[in-house]
């Protein structure tokens, strides 16, 4: 994938106080392929909103303990808040590595090398309709169904007032959501009228949570437990056809999936995503 081009106005950089690896973060699962992201291996790029203005950002690691971020913005300050969030960069694992030293290992090792983290968005909301466009759905779609909305915003993502005013029926003909168009409207009007997110799309604490999210109609178990966990509640497993083939391929049933995993307590997705990853040979050692 080529980047496209950035007119750059600002280059600073962020001292990491953590182990963090860029690579092990982004491509930790499918969300760098879903717009606006670009990553060509080695810079992560997408639109940024700040303020009322569109910006772009690309991040790179130069070294182990640096992040360098070229930006069009002047407000290093937002962006700098930005690529904190997309990369969990305040994410402290010390608890789930105690629990890795006696559980695995090779998870262990993968941690201090700078992984376990996964790629977020700009906020909460679009993580989650991101994630109800990946339901019964083709990969291939999905990616269609997301640059579409990216596309009605001139690349941006759109906040949760603009999705009302596109409404349901420009979702579904103009973004190829389908069914999904529906619940996209409606779970938006409610997360508003619920005041569970803020008019930028950014939860607010203390009422959102899994139960919460599946009391919103059309979002069941595995979207609420997908969206938690890039809110690193990491305690449900989100179970999909990935997930089920994985279990029976090891004769576990899918219908169990939560106790199958139990070993990891309230960190079961981690126990389950991060042993795939390190069970890849290019992942072993990295």
């Amino acid at each position: 994938m080529e980047l496209k081009p950035v007119t750059t106005t600002n280059t600073f950089s962020l001292t990491l106080q953590r182990p963090f690896n860029l690579r092990m973060t982004v491509e930790s699962h499918g969300w760098c392929q879903l717009a606006p992201w670009l990553w060509d291996g080695g810079n992560l790029e997408r639109t940024v909103r700040i303020g009322a203005k569109a910006e772009w950002a690309r991040v790179h690691q130069p070294s182990e303990d640096q992040l360098l971020i070229e930006t069009s913005s002047s407000n290093t300050d937002a962006v700098s808040e930005r690529v904190a969030r997309w990369l969990q960069l305040d994410w402290a694992p010390s608890e789930f590595l105690a629990l890795c030293d006696r559980n695995d290992p090779d998870i262990a090792r993968f941690i201090r090398s700078g992984g376990g983290r996964f790629l977020r968005g700009d906020t909460f909301f679009e993580d989650l309709i991101k994630t109800v466009c990946t339901i019964n759905t083709t990969w291939k779609q999905t990616k269609t169904m997301v640059a579409s909305l990216v596309t009605l915003r001139d690349g941006l993502f759109p906040e949760p007032m603009e999705v009302r005013t596109i409404g349901p029926e420009r979702l579904a003909a103009e973004c190829k959501l389908g069914f999904r168009a529906r619940t996209v409207d409606t779970v938006t009007a409610q997360l508003l009228d619920d005041k569970a997110i803020n008019l930028d799309g950014t939860a607010r604490e203390g009422i959102v949570d899994y139960q919460y999210l599946t009391s919103l109609k059309g979002i069941g178990p595995y979207a609420a437990a997908h969206t938690m966990m890039l809110l690193r509640d990491f305690q449900t497993l989100p179970v999909d056809s990935e997930v089920s083939a994985y279990l029976r391929d090891r004769n576990l049933d899918p219908k169990h999936a939560q106790n199958a995993f139990q070993h990891w307590g309230q960190y079961r997705f981690l126990g389950y995503k991060l042993k795939r990853i390190v069970d890849q040979e290019n992942w072993i050692g990295d």
